[in-house]
């Protein structure tokens, strides 16, 4: 195994979707390359247990991004003593996926949006003017492949991604006069607990899902990149990485 990149030591992010998937395994490998985290997610039960874990060099929220006015609250969780230098959008939402448009559960959309953009919007406002008088900072989203390619039945889903990915394309506009760094990671098929959270915990309906897929990336391929594209030299930005499987 390679070392951890050291110029990630004593680097301070939050990490949203952090209990489950994607935003599990970029946690881990942050706090591994040195930085200190912390944590948001859903679900309790793990977020003790990587408190548990990982000691002082993370602190965990509790918080469900799909509730009205539940950013404030994380923004003010963190700890005094920390200063924010990393912000990593890696929460997820797609519940009741794979539906024509007209299908879908309103109910459904209206969450899809508020976990996947406007939650990720409202944190980067957040924390902007820090980043700005501090002069650097990065900021990292987790897109999807259905902003290159549409696919049937995820029509608002990639309606989502397609307006994260305009927002940091025009923030690096906005700010491209300064040191900030806005990077989006734009996977193809990651094979993680998404899909059956997708349908309510269907293990086999994922099953059959990812069964269509001669190939699939992994939670640990995303965070290596985004390691990789935090630690690149300061005056480097990675605009965007596009991953997808050898095998497709």
């Amino acid at each position: 195994m390679m070392d951890a990149p050291a110029k990630l030591n004593g680097r301070t992010a939050i990490v949203t979707g952090a209990t489950s998937g994607i935003g599990l395994a970029i946690t881990g490998a942050l706090l591994a390359a040195g930085s200190q985290v912390l944590a948001t997610g859903r679900r309790v039960e793990q977020l003790d247990g990587l408190q548990a874990t990982h000691g002082e060099r993370l602190h965990v929220v509790a918080s469900d991004l799909a509730a009205p006015d539940s950013v404030a609250p994380l923004v003010a969780a963190v700890p005094a003593h920390w200063t924010v230098d990393l912000l990593v959008c890696a929460a997820g939402h797609d519940a009741g996926g794979n539906l024509p448009f007209g299908e879908s559960d309103v109910r459904h959309m209206a969450d899809k949006l508020a976990v996947n953009f406007t939650s990720a919007a409202l944190l980067i406002h957040a924390l902007l003017p820090g980043f700005l008088a501090r002069g650097t900072g990065d900021i990292v989203t987790i897109g999807s492949i259905v902003t290159r390619d549409a696919a049937a039945g995820l029509s608002f889903y990639g309606a989502t991604k397609h307006a994260l990915h305009g927002l940091m394309a025009g923030l690096r506009l906005d700010y491209r006069a300064t040191e900030l760094r806005f990077i989006e990671l734009i996977p193809a098929i990651v094979r993680s607990g998404f899909a059956s959270r997708r349908w309510a915990g269907d293990e086999d309906r994922a099953e059959h899902f990812y069964a269509n897929f001669p190939g699939w990336l992994e939670p640990a391929d995303i965070a290596r990149a985004v390691t990789w594209a935090v630690s690149q030299p300061h005056g480097v930005n990675v605009d965007e990485i596009v991953l997808r499987p050898t095998t497709r």
